[in-house]
């Protein structure tokens, strides 16, 4: 699964995005077997971009569907910016 055998997973835990940490390289999204994790809308660049007058929309952060995730971790193996946590659920 992953280089990181550490990553815990299965019925018991969901992917939880770390907001600030993601960059939106997409790796996550093309990692998904269940398609649990889809682009947010593009965001602005930071002021100091927007001062220059020269800057591009930054691509959207992932957006994680609790309800499809099952749990298998293949988007936290696959993030370069480590932005993807897998963190325990109440099962019911």
């Amino acid at each position: 699964m992953s280089n990181n055998e550490n990553i815990l997973i299965g019925a018991g835990y969901k992917a939880k995005l770390k907001f600030y940490t993601c960059k939106g390289s997409g790796e996550c999204i093309n990692a998904c077997p269940e398609k649990a994790i889809s682009e947010g809308p593009e965001r602005m660049p930071s002021a100091i971009c927007l001062s220059s007058g020269n800057y591009e929309m930054l691509p959207g952060r992932a957006v994680i569907d609790e309800a499809k995730c099952n749990g298998c971790g293949e988007c936290v193996s696959v993030c370069p910016n480590h932005a993807i946590e897998m963190v325990p659920v109440a099962l019911e």
